[in-house]
């Protein structure tokens, strides 16, 4: 049994439409977690528009990542949160994504998870389509989370009908240089 604590940074703000939840994996190893999604939020709050807020909680669930059953609940810190600072116009439904680079692979296929982030100041896209220089500032926040969870963040591999799920650590962080666009999967 493999467990893991899962954290829901959830996000509300007249900009939000809807429930909008990020949703991390740590170690049970690793202490520290949410204090380290503060320091990432917080390296990056002037990129969201003033009206998001988000709540980062100190307790959640513990997951078994085998079968994907709850197995408990988890403590760590402090609840924190924190609120965007940009005051431009943010365009609605495109932002950026957060690629958390693995060493594992599953069916043939390296392991990797992403993290959306919509919306965003408009000063983060270019005139051609692409991300702004700022992603700079993206790379460095997702990448120092990365070295300060110490191999504590993982990725989870959901179990399918003949596979048990499985879990793999965070080695790094790409922010690719291509504007997003969140769909929900709901119908």
């Amino acid at each position: 049994m493999t467990l893991m604590n899962r954290v829901r940074v959830t996000y509300a703000g007249g900009v939000v439409v809807g429930p909008a939840v990020s949703t991390y994996y740590f170690s049970q190893a690793h202490t520290g977690f949410v204090a380290d999604l503060f320091t990432f939020y917080d390296a990056v709050k002037d990129r969201f528009p003033n009206a998001l807020s988000w709540t980062i909680p100190n307790t959640g669930d513990v997951i078994d990542a085998d079968t994907g059953e709850l197995a408990g609940v988890w403590t760590d810190g402090s609840a924190t949160g924190g609120s965007g600072l940009a005051t431009n116009q943010c365009p609605a439904g495109v932002g950026l994504r957060v690629v958390w680079n693995t060493l594992g692979t599953t069916n043939g296929r390296r392991v990797r998870g992403s993290t959306f982030y919509v919306p965003l100041d408009a000063t983060m896209y270019g005139t051609d389509g692409t991300l702004s220089a700022s992603i700079s500032q993206w790379q460095t926040a997702a990448s120092a989370l990365v070295t300060n969870s110490s191999n504590g963040m993982l990725i989870w591999t959901r179990p399918r009908a003949n596979a048990a799920g499985g879990v793999n650590s965070v080695i790094s962080a790409t922010v690719p240089d291509k504007v997003t666009t969140l769909r929900s999967r709901r119908t």
